[in-house]
């Protein structure tokens, strides 16, 4: 068939160009939002089609979508994504991260990710969202809100309802950002009636007149469309949905072949259509002509979404909710029919959601179940965990839990989405339906009990689970294979045993099935590569883990994009590097824009890392306040997801910011949860165990030195050679060494302290070790200086590292904001409430409920606000808006 121009497939009224209204709109496109709303059938869509080709006209590029109806909650964010990705893949690329490793919706996360794209754009973009009243769930209707309340100039909304949406537009109507067609302007006038009977064909009586036609359809669109399919003129009104139902019923349907009716309504049951499932639908007799006489007549059929993806359509709601209406009173048997033939069509092209929801239907749930099994590997090595999860719930219970693969692939994404007791449930439901000459899938089962172990920390169990992970044999699935080496390997490092890490990590890319290397997912190369340099990382060697980590990161940028889930990991694990080798510019820029969803899609370790990276440069920038914010956020993350490691690091970077603001009383409390969650581990010789105590060791030392407490810091650290437990990260042995050497040398002990001082500065040097010594502040550098001067003469590369570690020092000082600098934009009466909040101390979470916000909107607030004061944290925002008068001196 020859492709039509989508364009021309309007309602037949819409071929009148509503100049009145294009005009109005045209007027009003520097608003963020045009709503255009009306019954159905009012031509809501012709002219937001007809907008659309002006707005192309004009430059902007349009992403449109439609909502279906009967949609769970994906009902927006689905084909919004969509929608944009035919624009730019890049605008929704952090987004769909967000969306498909979100597990439950995360409405505010995944709208910021949309703004955060939009507002590097310069092209303007015009989102059109037809049948908005298809949405009701609540996530949904935030992504809305949050995209117009912080709309950058660039984006421009339209929404075309048969209702008034449930959304905040006061504002906007009160800022004249907000252009409102109701009902009343969509009615057809008596100039564009009369355009109209020339337009069409003349089926009517000679002595039907505009104004007749007028007074039958009150201007109604679809009223005068479907007269336009008729030669006789009602005598009765024809103005809405019942009247519409009625009069096709009567006088339309009667003029066509059975063929063409059936046709159409089991056509109808697809949310859209080509030739080639009218072709699959119809049957080789009607299916070829069917599209193209919906289209040469008229019969209510639309673009499915733009130009950019031609050849598909819909029927308009009107009549689709009729031609339903008339599918329900088919006979069962061809109900079930037409599902099966939609089911297998939809099947065979990876629409794996609405395959299985029509084989489900049709009453085949073994082929509902064939098509998961199917394409499940598939999707979760692309990362397409959203059409998993949901084709999997349309499943019945009882046929999930009879196919261990289903559960399988059910277990994956729950640990993707971070639902560990959903995937303890699913595991034993697993463990309980194999045999024992299914190797391959108690293979499979065993990987993702390990990999569970580890997302849990539970590093017990994956130790018990050591030897079946080791006799896993290689085979041609890229899952075992990918998922043993990058397992084996991230377990090896966690127990500080790092040339055997690095060995299991070697080896070339795995091959999908289509012969395309693995890159992404848990089990590709490039989470290898991560993982190879965690390794070094963990062994202390930044020297040599930092070129691993460049190349992962470039790599995973450029064949995955800037917010895929490995170059996150890339960077998670980079900034540790980075803020090490005090590289605290290119830091910044690693975390900008990208930290927010670095939290929410790492592995455990990554996250640890970046969080300490993220809270050491705020404090390094003097912004400790802004440290704790995030810092509180990680201690709650890790109190949701039991990952005692986590939250301890997370604690304990706590006391060490509250140290440096001298808050000594808070930092004690601190402490006694850092102390409380050591007690927990007291006795425990695992890893985390082990990691947690030393770390409690460590901050304690710290506060008492603070104190100037020498003894009981010493008494704290323990005896001499403690910290050098194999298990320790050798930075943190590092530190620790330099700390026992200070306590030393205030005591009176200074040989000794130089000693172990001259150990600690060669561990530094020989792995490129800066930030752990400069972070314990001058005296650290003063006895390294101390220990050059004594022991320079017998290894001469001492003074040329602690002059190193100066010239360092000297590279990053917090800068001064300027004495009666002014604020280059005025604030928002909400960024204002902000502020004022900030300069009571309150969190971001405390604000959020104060405001009656979400905690991502008050994020996005401050950043906003950090822009407008020129200013990179609260500390300094506070500082600065009572230097310029906007709060308090005293709040």
């Amino acid at each position: 068939m020859t492709e039509t121009n989508p364009h021309s497939l309007r309602l037949e009224p819409g071929r009148i160009e509503r100049r009145q209204l294009l005009a109005r709109l045209a007027e009003a496109r520097h608003k963020k939002c045009v709503l255009i709303h009306g019954p159905a059938g009012s031509g809501k869509t012709s002219l937001a089609l007809q907008w659309r080709a002006q707005a192309l006209a004009f430059g902007q590029d349009v992403a449109w979508l439609t909502v279906q109806p009967g949609d769970d909650g994906q009902a927006l964010l689905q084909p919004l994504l969509e929608a944009l990705d035919r624009v730019d893949p890049d605008i929704a690329h952090e987004a769909r991260l967000l969306y498909n490793r979100g597990g439950s919706l995360r409405a505010d996360a995944i709208a910021i990710a949309l703004l955060r794209a939009l507002l590097a754009r310069s092209r303007p973009l015009l989102m059109v969202i037809d049948d908005w009243q298809n949405v009701t769930d609540t996530p949904a209707h935030a992504v809305l809100q949050t995209l117009l309340d912080f709309a950058p100039p660039a984006l421009h909304l339209v929404l075309v309802s048969r209702s008034v949406p449930a959304l905040s537009l006061a504002r906007l109507r009160d800022q004249g950002m907000l252009e409102e067609l109701g009902p009343a302007e969509l009615r057809f006038t008596l100039e564009e009636v009369q355009q109209f009977m020339k337009a069409r064909p003349q089926r009517h009586d000679a002595g039907v007149d505009a104004r007749r036609l007028l007074e039958i359809t009150d201007g109604w669109a679809a009223g005068l469309q479907l007269l336009a399919l008729q030669p006789r003129t009602p005598a009765s009104p024809v103005q809405n949905a019942q009247d519409f139902a009625a009069y096709f019923n009567r006088e339309v349907l009667c003029r066509l072949d059975k063929g063409a009716i059936d046709a159409m309504t089991r056509l109808a049951v697809a949310r859209g259509f080509n030739q080639a499932l009218a072709n699959e639908l119809a049957g080789a007799r009607i299916g070829p002509a069917l599209l193209e006489r919906l289209q040469r007549e008229h019969l209510f059929v639309l673009p499915q979404h733009d130009a950019a993806t031609p050849g598909w359509f819909r029927f308009h709601p009107l009549f689709r909710e009729l031609l339903l209406e008339r599918f329900k009173g088919l006979p069962p048997r061809q109900q079930q029919a037409t599902h099966a033939v939609l089911a297998r069509w939809l099947g065979q092209r990876r629409h794996l959601r609405e395959a299985v929801h029509h084989a489900v239907a049709a009453g085949d749930v073994e082929q509902a179940a064939a098509w998961v099994e199917r394409w499940a590997r598939t999707l979760f090595l692309h990362g397409e965990l959203q059409q998993i999860v949901r084709a999997v719930a349309e499943l019945p219970r009882a046929v999930l839990h009879a196919r261990p693969s289903l559960l399988l692939w059910l277990g994956w994404t729950q640990l993707c989405y971070n639902q560990f007791a959903a995937c303890h449930g699913t595991l034993a439901a697993l463990q309980s339906q194999q045999n024992a000459g299914d190797g391959e899938g108690r293979a499979h089962a065993t990987l993702l009990a390990f990999s569970l172990a580890l997302q849990e920390d539970d590093l017990l169990t994956a130790q018990a689970l050591l030897p079946a992970m080791k006799a896993l044999r290689e085979a041609e699935d890229v899952v075992l294979v990918g998922g043993r080496r990058n397992l084996l390997g991230w377990m090896h490092a966690h127990m500080a045993d790092y040339a055997s890490a690095r060995e299991v990590l070697q080896g070339p890319p795995l091959l999908r099935d289509d012969g395309t290397p693995l890159l992404d997912s848990a089990f590709g190369h490039l989470m290898n590569q991560c993982l190879l340099g965690l390794s070094w990382l963990y062994a202390g060697d930044v020297r040599s883990a930092e070129p691993v980590l460049r190349d992962a990161l470039a790599r995973a940028e450029r064949e995955l994009g800037r917010y895929s889930e490995l170059a996150c990991n890339a960077a998670a694990y980079l900034s540790a590097t980075l803020y090490e080798t005090n590289a605290l510019d290119e830091l910044r820029q690693l975390l900008d824009g990208r930290l927010d969803t670095m939290e929410r899609v790492v592995l455990p370790d990554a996250l640890v890392t970046v969080a300490l990276a993220s809270a050491r440069l705020r404090r390094a920038d003097g912004n400790p306040l802004e440290a704790i914010e995030g810092l509180e956020r990680i201690d709650e993350r890790a109190q949701r997801r039991s990952l005692d490691r986590l939250q301890a690091f997370a604690i304990s970077e706590r006391v060490r910011c509250l140290l440096h603001m001298n808050d000594l009383a808070g930092a004690a409390a601190m402490l006694g949860r850092l102390q409380a969650l050591a007690a927990r581990h007291a006795g425990g010789q695992g890893p985390v165990s082990q990691r947690i105590q030393g770390l409690a060791r460590f901050i304690e030392a710290l506060y008492h030195a603070a104190q100037l407490d020498d003894r009981a810091a010493l008494l704290a650290l323990g005896e001499c050679g403690r910290d050098d437990t194999a298990l320790l990260q050798r930075r943190d042995r590092c530190a620790t060494r330099v700390l026992r050497a200070l306590l030393l040398a205030r005591l009176g002990e200074r040989a000794q302290a130089l000693a172990i001082m001259r150990d600690a500065l060669q561990q530094g040097q020989q792995q490129g070790l800066v930030r752990t010594i400069l972070d314990l502040g001058d005296e650290a550098l003063a006895l390294a200086d101390a220990c050059a001067d004594a022991y320079g003469a017998q290894d001469p590369v001492l003074p040329f590292y602690v002059e190193q570690l100066h010239q360092q020092r000297q590279r990053h000082q917090p800068a001064a904001r300027p004495a009666g600098a002014a604020a280059p934009e005025p604030l928002s009466e909400r960024e204002t409430e902000i502020l004022r909040a900030l300069a009571q101390s309150m969190s971001n979470k405390r604000i959020a409920q104060a405001l009656g916000i979400s905690p991502e909107t008050v994020k996005w607030h401050l950043r906003n606000v950090y822009a407008k004061l020129g200013v990179m944290g609260r500390d300094d925002a506070v500082a600065s808006a009572r230097s310029l008068g906007l709060v308090s001196a005293q709040a």
